[in-house]
């Protein structure tokens, strides 16, 4: 008893084990779903989206720039300056001098100097491009999350693609060693000639080949899903989506997408504001300053109890203005520069932004014109082998061309196999740029 429940024990670790290192999608979506939750790119885009906040806040402390400087000090005059004084005045002979000590050994001080800007130009310039950063970013993101969720897309329909054509290839390498045997049959006869054969082996041989390089690009695929999606290495992936080849044609799929162009106003909105901090950085600065310090001196020691800590105190405005230099000039020269660039871009952008949602609408009415043509050329090629092959075990056909047959319908099943998952992922391309703009 003791042994079996040790035994149900570790079968349960294993069964616990496996499960934790396996993931099942049942759709696309639920992918999107693990991406959002674990992907370090979209991680590091809520950090930055985080350091833009801060960033803005301080900024808006920027504006009054409120500062304060402190000191505290304790000075000890090991040596005190000599002064020489007539000695007259000390009754002592007229024309001699007499040295005397002054100041005091012991010296405490404690200030403060608090500073407020009232009128800072700059500051308003800085919160203004805090907060276009922060929007700007937030744009960003987008951007990256839309170019992501597109390439998970991608990956994954090209897997249900691979998947299926694997089944259809390993379905043909049966029939083909059926094709292999029928011809090994008729060649024992003296039916068929040795070329015959040797045709129907190396259709077999390309079949085999053939299937283990979907395998191989099927792998190459979950790797790159994986690295996608930020999933461990040592974890397995299972997409259970089936395949649906009845796909209407959705007249009303279509996008405007404008994240490019929004990214490239906000640019170059920030290189206006650029400039005009540039620009605004040689206007004077106006603060309230003020003063309050404690100072004790004695011969004594530090903090002597005979004497008083002397309190001085102030308060005023200071005007700063900064002295204009080359350096400056040039800056602000720079900036007005990058300024005009950054206007022409995002004209630029603005057209390129509107060609590409065209060119997306226009990719998802060729991918579907292509999968109900490779529909049509896959019912007739496999109508074709199936005549091909009551003719040749009738014996009215010849072997090479029912091979040719035979491949003609197998290149077209795969080819509509692939024009199905390229439709399905124009068809998401454009509901992940309507969902995420």
């Amino acid at each position: 008893m003791k042994q079996f429940l040790i035994l149900f024990g570790f079968l349960l670790i294993i069964q616990f084990s496996n499960a934790q290192n396996k993931l099942v999608f049942k759709t696309l979506d639920s992918l999107f779903k693990y991406a959002e939750n674990h992907s370090i790119s979209i991680k590091t885009g809520e950090q930055e989206v985080l350091l833009a906040k801060w960033q803005k806040i301080s900024a808006q402390a920027g504006l009054v720039n409120f500062r304060m400087q402190t000191s505290f000090s304790l000075t000890d005059n090991v040596k005190l300056p000599v002064t020489y004084f007539p000695a007259e005045a000390f009754g002592g002979e007229p024309g001699t001098f007499k040295e005397v000590t002054t100041g005091q050994q012991f010296m405490g001080n404690f200030n403060f100097a608090p500073q407020i800007d009232i009128i800072n130009p700059v500051s308003w310039t800085k919160l203004k491009s805090a907060k276009i950063n922060s929007q700007l970013t937030d744009v960003t993101n987008l951007i990256v999350k839309k170019s992501l969720f597109e390439s998970i897309s991608a990956s994954y329909y090209n897997i249900l693609s691979l998947k299926e054509q694997i089944e259809i290839t390993q379905k043909n390498l049966y029939t083909a060693d059926t094709l292999q045997i029928i011809m090994q049959n008729k060649y024992t006869e003296g039916i068929v000639r040795q070329q015959d054969l040797n045709d129907a082996t190396i259709n077999k041989i390309s079949l085999k080949d053939k299937l283990t390089q979907l395998e191989i690009s099927l792998n190459q695929q979950y790797y790159a899903l994986k690295v996608l999606c930020d999933i461990p290495q040592n974890t397995d992936i299972f997409l259970t989506e089936n395949t649906v080849y009845n796909q209407p044609f959705n007249l009303n799929l279509q996008t405007n997408n404008q994240l490019e162009h929004k990214s490239s106003l906000l640019k170059a909105d920030l290189a206006k504001e650029e400039l005009r901090a540039n620009q605004l950085a040689q206007y004077p600065t106006i603060s309230i300053v003020a003063y309050d310090g404690w100072q004790q001196n004695s011969k004594n020691q530090f903090f002597d109890p005979n004497n008083n800590w002397i309190n001085s105190q102030y308060i005023g405005l200071r005007l700063s203005m900064p002295f204009p230099d080359i350096n400056r000039f040039t800056l602000t020269k720079s900036a007005k520069i990058n300024k005009t660039i950054s206007e022409l871009d995002a004209e630029h952008t603005k057209l390129q932004n509107d060609i590409t949602n065209i060119q997306l609408n226009l990719d998802y009415e060729k991918a579907y014109s292509q999968f109900k043509t490779a529909n049509q050329i896959f019912l007739l090629k496999d109508e074709n082998y199936q005549m091909a092959l009551n003719q040749f075990n009738e014996s009215i056909l010849s072997s090479d061309k029912l091979l040719i047959a035979f491949d003609d319908m197998l290149v077209s099943q795969l080819n509509y196999s692939a024009a199905l998952a390229n439709l399905l992922y124009t068809k998401s391309k454009i509901e992940i740029n309507n969902s995420i703009k």
